[in-house]
């Protein structure tokens, strides 16, 4: 356990505005909740729960054996929680739920694969196999098969009997300690002598784990992700730390100093280089085993700067130098675990920090550590993303919530329902209600389809022209060259064609999503009106707030067109002739082209459509219900008047209903 966890507070002023607006947003909330009826105040509650249950993603990512797990063991404040050494080694996405709500007394849970899943690797070899079946790589594919077979055999000695009964269920315990974790997360060499034989026992059939632990130092809950390296043999875990990171606020990728970007998995480079620049922090650990890390430092730096420059990534992404080992020493209080290598580092840093005047100390020795920069860096982009984000949602639908309230309030305190009008343009209000619903459920509808069919064109026109420009080149370095040596075309004009489509699906969504709902608002304040009358006073409804278009992270995604040069070789080998080079090159390269638009039509572009649709549904139909609320009430309540000249003895409700709006919509100006 960690001596001094009070230094794991350093960083959280940069979450302080968000804490501070979301204490304040609550009390509006319960402001409004005094004055509210039941179907208001169930609303407001659940808005309050939203902010409470409010937590922030952290996804690590990075290469085998970098120190993801050394550094989300800091995190934790628990130095040795997953396993960091080279052997054994984590095999298995890990969640640290830090300071999250649980049911009951659970700790730990682990996810074994659904049934499906585990056919899909046994059968088919998963991801790798797909790819190998389609590019006709024979002799990997009989490659494949016969590493599975090995594994299946492993796992089924291990488990015995119980392997098939284990697949699509779930592990739970009330505790977790090291023993525990490795015995579902870890893989290594099972001819180690040192390794406990229970380590790793569930390792192969584990899909996820999940920790639930809580962290007073820590203002806020947070989700850390620890992913295995993208290079998973058969890139099941690929799939898997592309699902974790669909749903991460921030991605972390941690490299080692001594390889820092130049020899980083080209699969990593292609997943971090479709999230937006403020969501990357590149974090540099290991700098204690530069021989020379002051001079070393800069040189790395101006390296990891040339590869985004090179991938197409901004190079203004955060890049943060430190040392796991150092902030492990500085945690436990223990400079004793820290090598003479890395002292000799340290000791280097700390003069070049102008502490050499100054006594050791664990805070300086936290603070060259760089986890101070991680965390703040972190919580910086938590702050300005999901947390402005949220309390964006939450004041808005206070607003509307207010302004509902308002109205119903209105339609209560007129005698006897007179002013409240039963007719609206010669119908009844709930004729008129439920026409503007239609109306617009069939216009979102219209809109979807339409921005469905626009992005999968371009995509489609993408595939196309990518298609044609590699087959031309191909045809171009026969005619030059022959059927000698192996040709290769780079996939990076596909991923650039794509990206370029879904961004422009992004940007038309936006606009067009956007002008829908300020349409639907507007139609839905002029029903008030007409309901209303003059009796509304300064009033309005506001439009839903557009759905967040998240990065295509499938576009990342492994495709056999990425495969090594062996795979090339086999099969520029295995063809002879133009036609048949062309023809199946041309039919390789569509399917996988179609393979990353399929992902992203499935995983992304039909849940951003989906939202797009839910959101004017569900305003709507609370917007619906108040309209229909306040129709039915012909008669004023005697004894809810009575009630709210009781919770307002010195301010009117529509006045308290003022002041509440004004604060909320100054705040967020």
């Amino acid at each position: 356990m960690a001596r001094n966890d009070h230094l794991l507070s350093v960083g959280n002023e940069a979450l302080s505005p968000m804490t501070t607006a979301m204490a304040s947003l609550a009390t509006q909330i319960d402001q409004l909740t005094e004055v509210a009826d039941a179907r208001s105040s169930a609303r407001l509650a659940t808005l309050k729960t939203r902010m409470e249950n409010f937590t922030a993603s952290v996804t690590l990512v990075g290469q085998v054996k970098a120190g993801k797990s050394s550094i989300v063991n800091i995190l934790a404040g628990r130095p040795a929680l997953l396993p960091s050494d080279v052997n054994p080694w984590t095999s298995v996405v890990t969640t640290l739920n830090i300071n999250t709500r649980t049911e009951g007394d659970k700790k730990a849970k682990f996810t074994f694969f659904e049934q499906e899943e585990w056919d899909n690797l046994m059968v088919g070899g998963g991801r790798l196999g797909e790819l190998a079946n389609r590019a006709g790589a024979d002799d990997e594919m009989d490659d494949i098969r016969r590493q599975i077979s090995e594994m299946k055999a492993k796992s089924e000695a291990r488990l015995g009997q119980h392997f098939d009964l284990l697949l699509g269920q779930s592990h739970q315990y009330e505790y977790f300690d090291e023993e525990l974790i490795q015995r579902y997360v870890c893989l290594g060499d099972e001819d180690d002598p040192d390794i406990n034989p229970k380590t790793g026992r569930f390792a192969d059939v584990t899909k996820s784990a999940e920790l639930f632990m809580d962290i007073p130092q820590y203002p806020i809950s947070l989700k850390l992700c620890d992913t295995p390296g993208v290079n998973d043999t058969f890139m099941v875990r690929e799939q898997i730390t592309l699902r974790s990171l669909r749903g991460s606020e921030v991605c972390v990728v941690v490299l080692a100093a001594s390889q820092a970007l130049t020899t980083m998995d080209m699969a990593l480079m292609r997943i971090i280089a479709q999230f937006e620049n403020r969501q990357i922090i590149l974090f540099v650990n290991r700098i204690d085993e530069l021989s020379d890390p002051v001079n070393q430092v800069p040189e790395i730096r101006d390296r990891i700067k040339d590869t985004l420059k090179q991938n197409n990534i901004d190079t203004n992404t955060s890049v943060v130098f430190g040392s796991a080992l150092w902030a492990e020493a500085a945690l436990t209080g223990n400079p004793d675990i820290l090598t003479e290598e890395s002292r000799r580092a340290l000791n280097t840093f700390y003069l070049a920090a102008g502490f050499g005047d100054q006594a050791p100390s664990l805070d300086k020795i936290w603070a060259l550590s760089g986890l101070p920069d991680l965390l703040l860096a972190m919580n910086e982009r938590i702050a300005e993303g999901a947390g402005t984000r949220l309390l964006d949602r939450v004041r808005h639908r206070a607003r509307n919530i207010a302004s509902q309230i308002r109205a119903t309030a209105v339609a209560k305190t007129l005698s006897k329902g007179q002013g409240v009008v039963r007719e609206m343009d010669g119908v009844a209000p709930e004729e008129a209600v439920a026409k503007v619903t239609e109306e617009y459920e069939k216009k979102v509808a219209e809109l979807t389809a339409s921005l469905r069919d626009k992005v999968l064109q371009r995509l489609k026109s993408a595939e196309t022209s990518f298609v044609k420009r590699a087959t031309d080149s191909l045809i171009a370095h026969l005619e030059k060259k022959g059927e000698q040596g192996t040709w290769q075309y780079d996939p990076a004009g596909l991923r650039t064609l794509q990206k370029a489509a879904y961004f422009s699906f992004a940007r038309s969504m936006r606009k067009e999503a956007g002008a829908l709902y300020s349409a639907a608002a507007n139609d839905v304040e002029a029903l008030y009106q007409k309901l209303l009358g003059n009796h509304l006073g300064e009033f309005s409804i506001e439009a839903p707030i557009v759905p967040r278009v998240p990065p295509p992270l499938g576009i990342g995604r492994t495709i056999a067109l990425d495969l090594q040069s062996t795979w090339w070789r086999r099969w520029w080998q295995r063809r002879k002739g133009f036609e048949a080079y062309a023809a199946d090159y041309t039919r390789l390269i569509a399917s996988e082209a179609n393979s990353i638009t399929k992902d992203l039509e499935e995983n992304q572009i039909a849940a951003v459509l989906e939202n797009v649709r839910a959101g004017l549904t569900d305003f709507l139909r609370e917007q619906s219900e108040t309209l229909l609320s306040i129709s039915a009430s012909a008669e004023q309540d005697p004894n809810q008047a009575a009630l709210m000249a009781g919770m307002t003895p010195k301010k009117s409700r529509d006045d308290i209903l003022g002041d509440i709006l004004k604060d909320l919509s100054n705040e967020a100006a």
